[in-house]
């Protein structure tokens, strides 16, 4: 039920809350600037540990920031050996491998693996050349270490409070609703409420309504959503507000028989709405007589008298194509004989563009003078019921309006626009296919219905 119109205000709920969430103030940090904060100074809020344990994360860490260093490379000069100056040290020749992926034996010389020690007060120069060759020491890495323990608690003493100072500047902030804030929202939300089956004129005032209840109101962010709800609630409060309706005061007021006519068009559940309320009449210890002038419609006399049979009502009824309005008045003239307290009449579906059964609608007005003209309609009927209501108020005058199927309307728009729209107030709402399933209109009910999840 209202499905649809609860979707629509959600959206809108949603869509304020988010944009004014999105401003801030200029000196204000923003959520971003806070998390990586928190992720930078993250190391400051582990479990303390053991002395074992950060000593063993301390050389971990260390040795694998350590670069390694790369082996030094030592060029060790020949030495010729002074017993062997009459031999010529020559190379061995070596046969060339038939096999092209055998590489050369390599080429031994002689050679004393000693370095010779400089003298006392000599120093060793290397040459030119062999410089090249001496691989340039690299500095060592240095090692990584982590703040002791004493700092640890020093910092992280300090962090906690600047955190939660600056998380409460910006979750906690009382805003200021301005008319720019919700401008463009208010017109995405007008044409969501036309989609709904919303009246343009009542979207129009709904919205009104809603833009005085925020520009300029001041809340805190967290109850933001809240109180964007109420003001929904309240404007749908507003629109929907009409005087109380009570049958039962008006038949006090009235001379017996109270005579209520019931219209409009066909299939919207005239007949059922009827039997509905004749049980209702029966709870209260109220009598009442049907008359079954729907002499139009197939099967129309054969329904009316089954609800009459199930609910001990008498019914007065003519044959197929006879005068409804004879009907009417036999119906009044039985119940004035017998003291019953409601003459309920039934009457034949027409649309408002048949003037020729408008015409006979009036007829029966003449004939019967009821004190209360209800057309009976489909909530499900959208902007079309209105347009209905309203061209049979100008034909005959409407006194109510009871919208059938409501339990089946997924949009909800056509309820809280009829009394705006039409000037006709809502008296009843069919909410099932039982006899007891006809509720008295009330606002509070329907807002509470709409704004409900």
């Amino acid at each position: 039920m209202f499905d649809l119109l609860k979707k629509k205000i959600g959206g809108f709920v949603d869509s304020l809350s988010k944009k004014m969430a999105g401003e801030r103030k200029p000196n204000e940090p923003a959520a971003a600037e806070i998390k990586a904060e928190i992720e930078e100074k993250a190391v400051f809020n582990l479990p303390k540990r053991s002395e074992i344990e950060l000593k063993r994360v301390r050389d971990e860490e260390a040795e694998s920031a350590r670069v390694p260093e790369e082996p030094k490379q030592v060029k060790y000069k020949p030495v010729p050996n002074p017993q062997l100056k009459h031999v010529e040290q020559k190379p061995k020749e070596t046969k060339p491998q038939r096999t092209e992926l055998t590489p050369p034996a390599p080429v031994h010389y002689l050679v004393k693996f000693e370095k010779p020690e400089p003298k006392p007060q000599e120093t060793v120069k290397p040459r030119a050349q062999e410089q090249a060759y001496v691989p340039k020491q690299q500095a060592p890495a240095t090692p990584v270490t982590l703040p002791k323990e004493k700092e640890l608690k020093q910092k992280e003493f300090s962090v906690a409070p600047s955190f939660m100072t600056k998380l409460k500047s910006v979750v906690m902030p009382e805003v200021t609703i301005k008319d720019g804030d919700v401008s463009s929202v208010l017109e995405d939300f007008e044409m969501q409420l036309l989609t709904a089956d919303v009246a343009l004129q009542v979207a129009e005032e709904i919205a009104k309504e809603v833009r005085s209840k925020l520009v300029g109101s001041s809340v805190k962010s967290s109850q933001l959503e809240k109180h964007v709800k109420k003001a929904i609630s309240n404007s749908i409060l507003e629109v929907t507000k009409q005087d109380h309706f009570d049958l039962f005061q008006l038949m006090a007021a009235k001379e017996k028989p109270l005579r209520v006519l019931f219209i409009g068009p066909n299939g919207a559940g005239k007949t059922t709405a009827i039997a509905k309320f004749a049980h209702m009449l029966n709870k209260n210890s109220k009598t009442c007589v049907i008359a079954a002038a729907d002499t139009f419609r197939a099967a129309a006399i054969e329904q009316t008298s089954e609800h009459a049979k199930r609910l001990n009502v008498p019914v007065i009824k003519h044959d197929y194509g006879s005068d409804p309005a004879a009907v009417a008045f036999d119906a009044v003239k039985y119940a004035k004989a017998k003291g019953i307290d409601v003459v309920l009449i039934d009457s034949a579906g027409r649309q408002e563009t048949n003037r020729n059964l408008i015409e006979q609608l009036k007829k029966i007005e003449r004939v019967a003078q009821p004190d209360l003209k209800i057309f009976v309609g489909e909530g499900i009927s959208g902007n079309a019921l209105l347009s209905q209501v309203s061209e049979f108020h100008k034909a005959i005058g409407l006194d109510g309006v009871i919208l059938t199927k409501m339990d089946v309307d997924a949009k909800g728009g056509t309820v809280i626009s009829i009394k705006r729209a039409t000037g006709v107030p809502i008296l009843y709402l069919g909410v099932g296919q039982g006899y007891d399933d006809l509720v008295a209109f009330d606002s509070s009910y329907i807002a509470k219905r709409i704004m409900a999840g």
